[in-house]
C-alpha cells in the first residue's frame, strides 16, 4: 500500500506525459517564431515600388512631334534608351523581386520603369468610324549596369586558401545560434556552403558553385535557401557574359572578378593574400556583387587596418574592412580578415538598413582537414 502523499505510478506516468506535451508545443512556437526571420545576409537595397499599369494613348494628327516621358528612377536618375517611332510604346522593364547587395547609385544606368512615347497618328482619310491606334509592344530590354570611373573594378592577384571548416556563434538580434561554412576547392573548380541555424532549426543555407580563372574565385551558381522559403538561384553565364535569375528576368553584365553573396569573403581574402598593400589602412578592394533575387551592384571595401578582436581564445589581430551603406536599406558591411589563417573571415556583420539588427558571425573554431 501506499503511503499518504506519494503518488501511483499511473499518476508519474501522466505527469511526464503532461509535460512532455507542453514541451513539444513550445518547440513548435519557437520554430514557427523563427520562421518568419531572414538569418541570410541582407537581401535588400530599397523598398519595391508598385509597378505602374500599362498605358496606351491614342492622340489628334498635328504638325510637330510631341514626346512626353513619365520615368520612375528606382535608384538613381539615368537617361532612357532611344525609341522607335511608332504610334504609342509602353516600355516595362520586369522589376527585380528584391532589390539587395548593393544599390548602385552614380553607378548604374537604370532602364526607366515606365516610358510612354507618344507621337501624333499620321492623318486618315475621313471615315465613318474612329481612326485606329497602332500599338507596337517593344520587348524591354535587359537591366544595364556600368562601373563610374572613380570605381572601376581592377585586376586583383589572388592566393586561395586551402579547403577548411570555419565554425561561428551566429547571432541576429537577441537570437543565438551556430553557423558553418565550409571551403572545398579542386584542381579546376570548388564547392562553398554555409548553414546556419537555432536548436537543431536549420534556418538558411546558401551554396555557391564554380570554378576559377585569371580574376581568383569564378562563380557559376549561388543558390539561397531560407525555412519555409522557396530556393532562390542567381547563374553566372560566362559563356554569355551575363547573370540570370530562377525568378526575376532581369540580367547583369558579368564583370571580370563578379562574386556572390557568399563567396566574396574568400575572394577578399584571397585578394589580400596575394596584394598584402591592400591590407594596409585607406587602401580599397572593389568587386561587383550579386545576390540570388535579381540584385546586383558594385562594393566598395575600405581597409580600416588593424583591430583587436575577442574570440574564444583570446584577443586576435585581424584586418578590418568596411563597407558604407550608399542609400536606405543599402547593405552595411564589417568584415575582420585573419592574417595568420589564410586571411578567412574571423568575423562578419552585415546589416540591411539603419534599423536593421543584423548578421553577426564570430569565428569558434577552424579545421583544415579537407
Amino acid at each position: 500500500m501506499l503511503g499518504a502523499g506519494v503518488e501511483s505510478k499511473p499518476g508519474v506516468r501522466r505527469r511526464w506525459k503532461a509535460l512532455a506535451l507542453l514541451g513539444a508545443l513550445a518547440l513548435l512556437l519557437h520554430a514557427g517564431a523563427l520562421s518568419g526571420l531572414d538569418w541570410a545576409w541582407p537581401q535588400r537595397d530599397a523598398p519595391p515600388l508598385p509597378r505602374p499599369a500599362m498605358q496606351v494613348r491614342a492622340m489628334a494628327a498635328a504638325a510637330p512631334v510631341v514626346v512626353k516621358a513619365a520615368v520612375v528612377a528606382e535608384r538613381a536618375p539615368a537617361l532612357a534608351p532611344a525609341a522607335p517611332r511608332v504610334s504609342a510604346v509602353t516600355l516595362h522593364v520586369a522589376r527585380p523581386q528584391t532589390i539587395a547587395l548593393a544599390a548602385l547609385p552614380r553607378a548604374t544606368a537604370i532602364i526607366p520603369t515606365t516610358a510612354v512615347i507618344e507621337t501624333p497618328l499620321a492623318p486618315e482619310p475621313p471615315a465613318a468610324s474612329p481612326p485606329s491606334v497602332a500599338v507596337a509592344r517593344v520587348a524591354a530590354p535587359a537591366l544595364a549596369e556600368t562601373v563610374p570611373a572613380e570605381e572601376t573594378i581592377p585586376h586583383y592577384r589572388t592566393q586561395l586558401p586551402p579547403a577548411v571548416t570555419l565554425r561561428y556563434d551566429m547571432q541576429r538580434g537577441q537570437l543565438h545560434g551556430n553557423g558553418e561554412i565550409q571551403w572545398r576547392p579542386g584542381a579546376e573548380r570548388y564547392e562553398l556552403k554555409l548553414e546556419g541555424g537555432v536548436a537543431g532549426l536549420t534556418l538558411l543555407a546558401q551554396t555557391s558553385q564554380g570554378g576559377f580563372d585569371a580574376s581568383g574565385v569564378a562563380p557559376q551558381r549561388f543558390t539561397d535557401r531560407r525555412i519555409r522559403r522557396p530556393l532562390t538561384a542567381a547563374n553566372f553565364q560566362r559563356e554569355a557574359g551575363k547573370i540570370t535569375f530562377s525568378g526575376p528576368q532581369t540580367e547583369y553584365p558579368l564583370h571580370a572578378g563578379a562574386q556572390d553573396r557568399l563567396s566574396w569573403m574568400i575572394q577578399l581574402g584571397a585578394i589580400v593574400a596575394a596584394e598584402p598593400a591592400l591590407g594596409a589602412a585607406g587602401a580599397k578592394v572593389v568587386m561587383f556583387l550579386s545576390g540570388s533575387h535579381g540584385d546586383a551592384g558594385v562594393w566598395v571595401l575600405r581597409c580600416v587596418g588593424p583591430e583587436a578582436v575577442d574570440t574564444r581564445a583570446g584577443s586576435v589581430t585581424a584586418i578590418k574592412f568596411t563597407r558604407e551603406p550608399r542609400v536606405l536599406y543599402d547593405t552595411t558591411v564589417e568584415v575582420w580578415l585573419d592574417p595568420r589563417r589564410h586571411h578567412l573571415p574571423l568575423r562578419a556583420t552585415l546589416r540591411a538598413g539603419p534599423n536593421d539588427d543584423g548578421l553577426d558571425l564570430r569565428l569558434q573554431d577552424m579545421d583544415l582537414s579537407p
